[in-house]
């Protein structure tokens, strides 16, 4: 009998322990402001179907690392947030599945998570993992989702989508941070890291126009007024770490501003506007940059190649093993460095390449993945971090450079057709093959390749006429991939040698 009474004390204990709090129309509470008074640490609270609008404030709400309380979707119901909901001064909260949705009335921030304004109660062991925000379009938002003096955070597998008019995601006064794995499309900026920010890595996260005009995609830095600074936080930013990640068409490009100790390492940026690169003194406490590393990048540029700076000292940043490729120029020298603002840190000795290289699978299907014969490939520096790609790939002892690390199996896929060009006779056995246009004139094509399946390359060629006859007898027969240069663009096709 004794232990049948312990039993149940000890069941009513885990039930109170871990109660599920449910939240929605026909619920018990109608919002999360209302059930936040109930939540204790280890509680579930579930969102159900419907609209949820307005503002939300909630202070001082906190789990333990034991019991941390979680905030997610029901089951698969259907739901939108708006309104902005701001936790104060909070810790161990984990909001996972929900999906934050301005619309017509309620077009401003999403999310604000902070300290309440004091350094002494920083947010903590906050987590945000598979969320959806979209259609913020207030301008004076500054930002959809802020972190402002939050500490061992992590914000990952999000979308962040159609925020035209303001950043997407902003972290002033962070620390012992992780942004992995995100996707962030068509926005003003994605954001920034600033306020005496530190020990934050950003990793595998895939921008697309994800900044206009001139506004960055993404900044290490910035300038912050003196209020807002913790007390032991002398430097605008500090050791901010920007690994494999890829960023393609934007505004302006990556800029450490102020920035210290920070590395950017195994990126590809393909085909800004604007300047890919920018280094700056913006900060009016800290503004000099000191020992940032820049490295085993790919720079791809589109018509407009250059790297902007302020006047930077030796020792600011340091540029060394990163590929610097035009995309709509065969006879490419490098980009423009400003001058002399960036002359003591201009990489000295550029691995240059024009459009008649092939870098990536195919960029017409948004295939950065490289190409077989890629002088990134194997031609990385070797450095202790990133340890994976943007794809989730080991980078190799001898890694590549750029976002993606090459794998022979991975990285031929199934070719696509390019609908501007075909191969005939194709499969061949008649020791010839034409590649012919369905346009007028071949103005536009830089370079045909031929690689065998095991990636040999085995033609080459980069002058054209109306008809491209290629003689095939030396082949043997078996499968082989076709890699077509346009100024813009790569596609493949494949060839089978009978």
């Amino acid at each position: 009998m004794f232990r049948k009474f312990l039993l149940l004390i000890t069941i009513i204990s885990i039930q109170q322990i871990q109660a599920q709090i449910h939240i929605g129309p026909g619920q018990t509470y109608n919002n999360i402001q209302a059930a936040s008074v109930v939540v204790k640490p280890g509680d579930t609270v579930f969102v159900h179907a419907g609209s949820y609008t307005g503002y939300q404030g909630i202070i001082g709400l906190k789990g333990t690392a034991a019991k941390p309380i979680v905030i997610m979707r029901y089951k698969n119901d259907l739901h939108d947030i708006s309104g902005c909901w701001q936790f104060q001064a909070c810790e161990h909260l984990t909001f996972r599945y929900l999906n934050f949705k301005a619309n017509s009335t309620a077009t401003g921030r999403l999310i604000n998570m902070d300290n309440n304004g004091s350094c002494t109660t920083q947010a903590k062991y906050i987590i945000f993992d598979s969320c959806y925000f979209s259609n913020v379009t207030d301008a004076n938002s500054i930002t959809a989702f802020k972190f402002g003096g939050v500490d061992f955070f992590e914000v990952t597998n999000c979308v962040f989508k159609d925020i035209p008019n303001c950043n997407a995601f902003d972290f002033n006064v962070c620390h012992h941070g992780l942004i992995k794995g995100n996707y962030l499309e068509n926005c003003q900026s994605a954001g920034h890291i600033k306020g005496g920010a530190s020990d934050i890595t950003m990793e595998r996260n895939t921008f697309i126009n994800a900044s206009s005009g001139n506004w960055v995609v993404f900044e290490f830095g910035g300038d912050t007024g003196p209020q807002f600074y913790c007390p032991n936080d002398t430097f605008e930013v500090r050791n901010l770490r920007f690994y494999s990640n890829l960023i393609v068409g934007c505004g302006r490009g990556f800029a450490l501003s102020s920035a210290r100790d920070c590395d950017v390492i195994n990126n590809t940026f393909y085909n800004c506007s604007g300047t890919t690169f920018r280094l700056l003194n913006t900060s009016n406490l800290y503004p000099k940059l000191y020992n940032n590393r820049v490295e085993n990048n790919i720079f791809a540029f589109g018509t407009t190649a250059y790297m902007n700076a302020s006047a930077q000292q030796a020792g600011s940043t340091y540029f060394s093993n990163n590929i610097y490729y035009s995309l709509v120029n065969a006879n490419f020298t490098g980009p423009y460095w400003d001058t002399p603002e960036a002359d003591l840190v201009k990489e000295s000795s550029m691995r240059v390449y024009g459009n008649d290289t092939f870098m990536f699978v195919d960029t017409a299907k948004k295939d950065f993945h490289l190409a077989m014969g890629s002088p990134a490939i194997a031609a990385g520096k070797q450095v202790a971090e990133p340890s994976v790609d943007v794809f989730g790939y080991v980078y190799k002892n001898q890694r590549s450079i750029g976002a993606a690390e090459y794998n022979s199996t991975s990285n031929i896929l199934v070719p696509q057709q390019n609908e501007k060009y075909y191969i005939y006779p194709n499969p061949t056995n008649t020791g010839s093959i034409i590649l012919q246009s369905n346009e007028t004139t071949y103005t536009h094509l830089k370079a045909i390749q031929i690689f065998s399946a095991t990636g040999e390359l085995v033609y080459s060629q980069s002058s054209f006429q109306m008809l491209v006859s290629i003689d095939t007898k030396r082949f043997s027969k078996g499968l082989y991939i076709v890699r077509i240069a346009e100024n813009d663009f790569i596609s493949t096709q494949k060839l089978i040698v009978e």
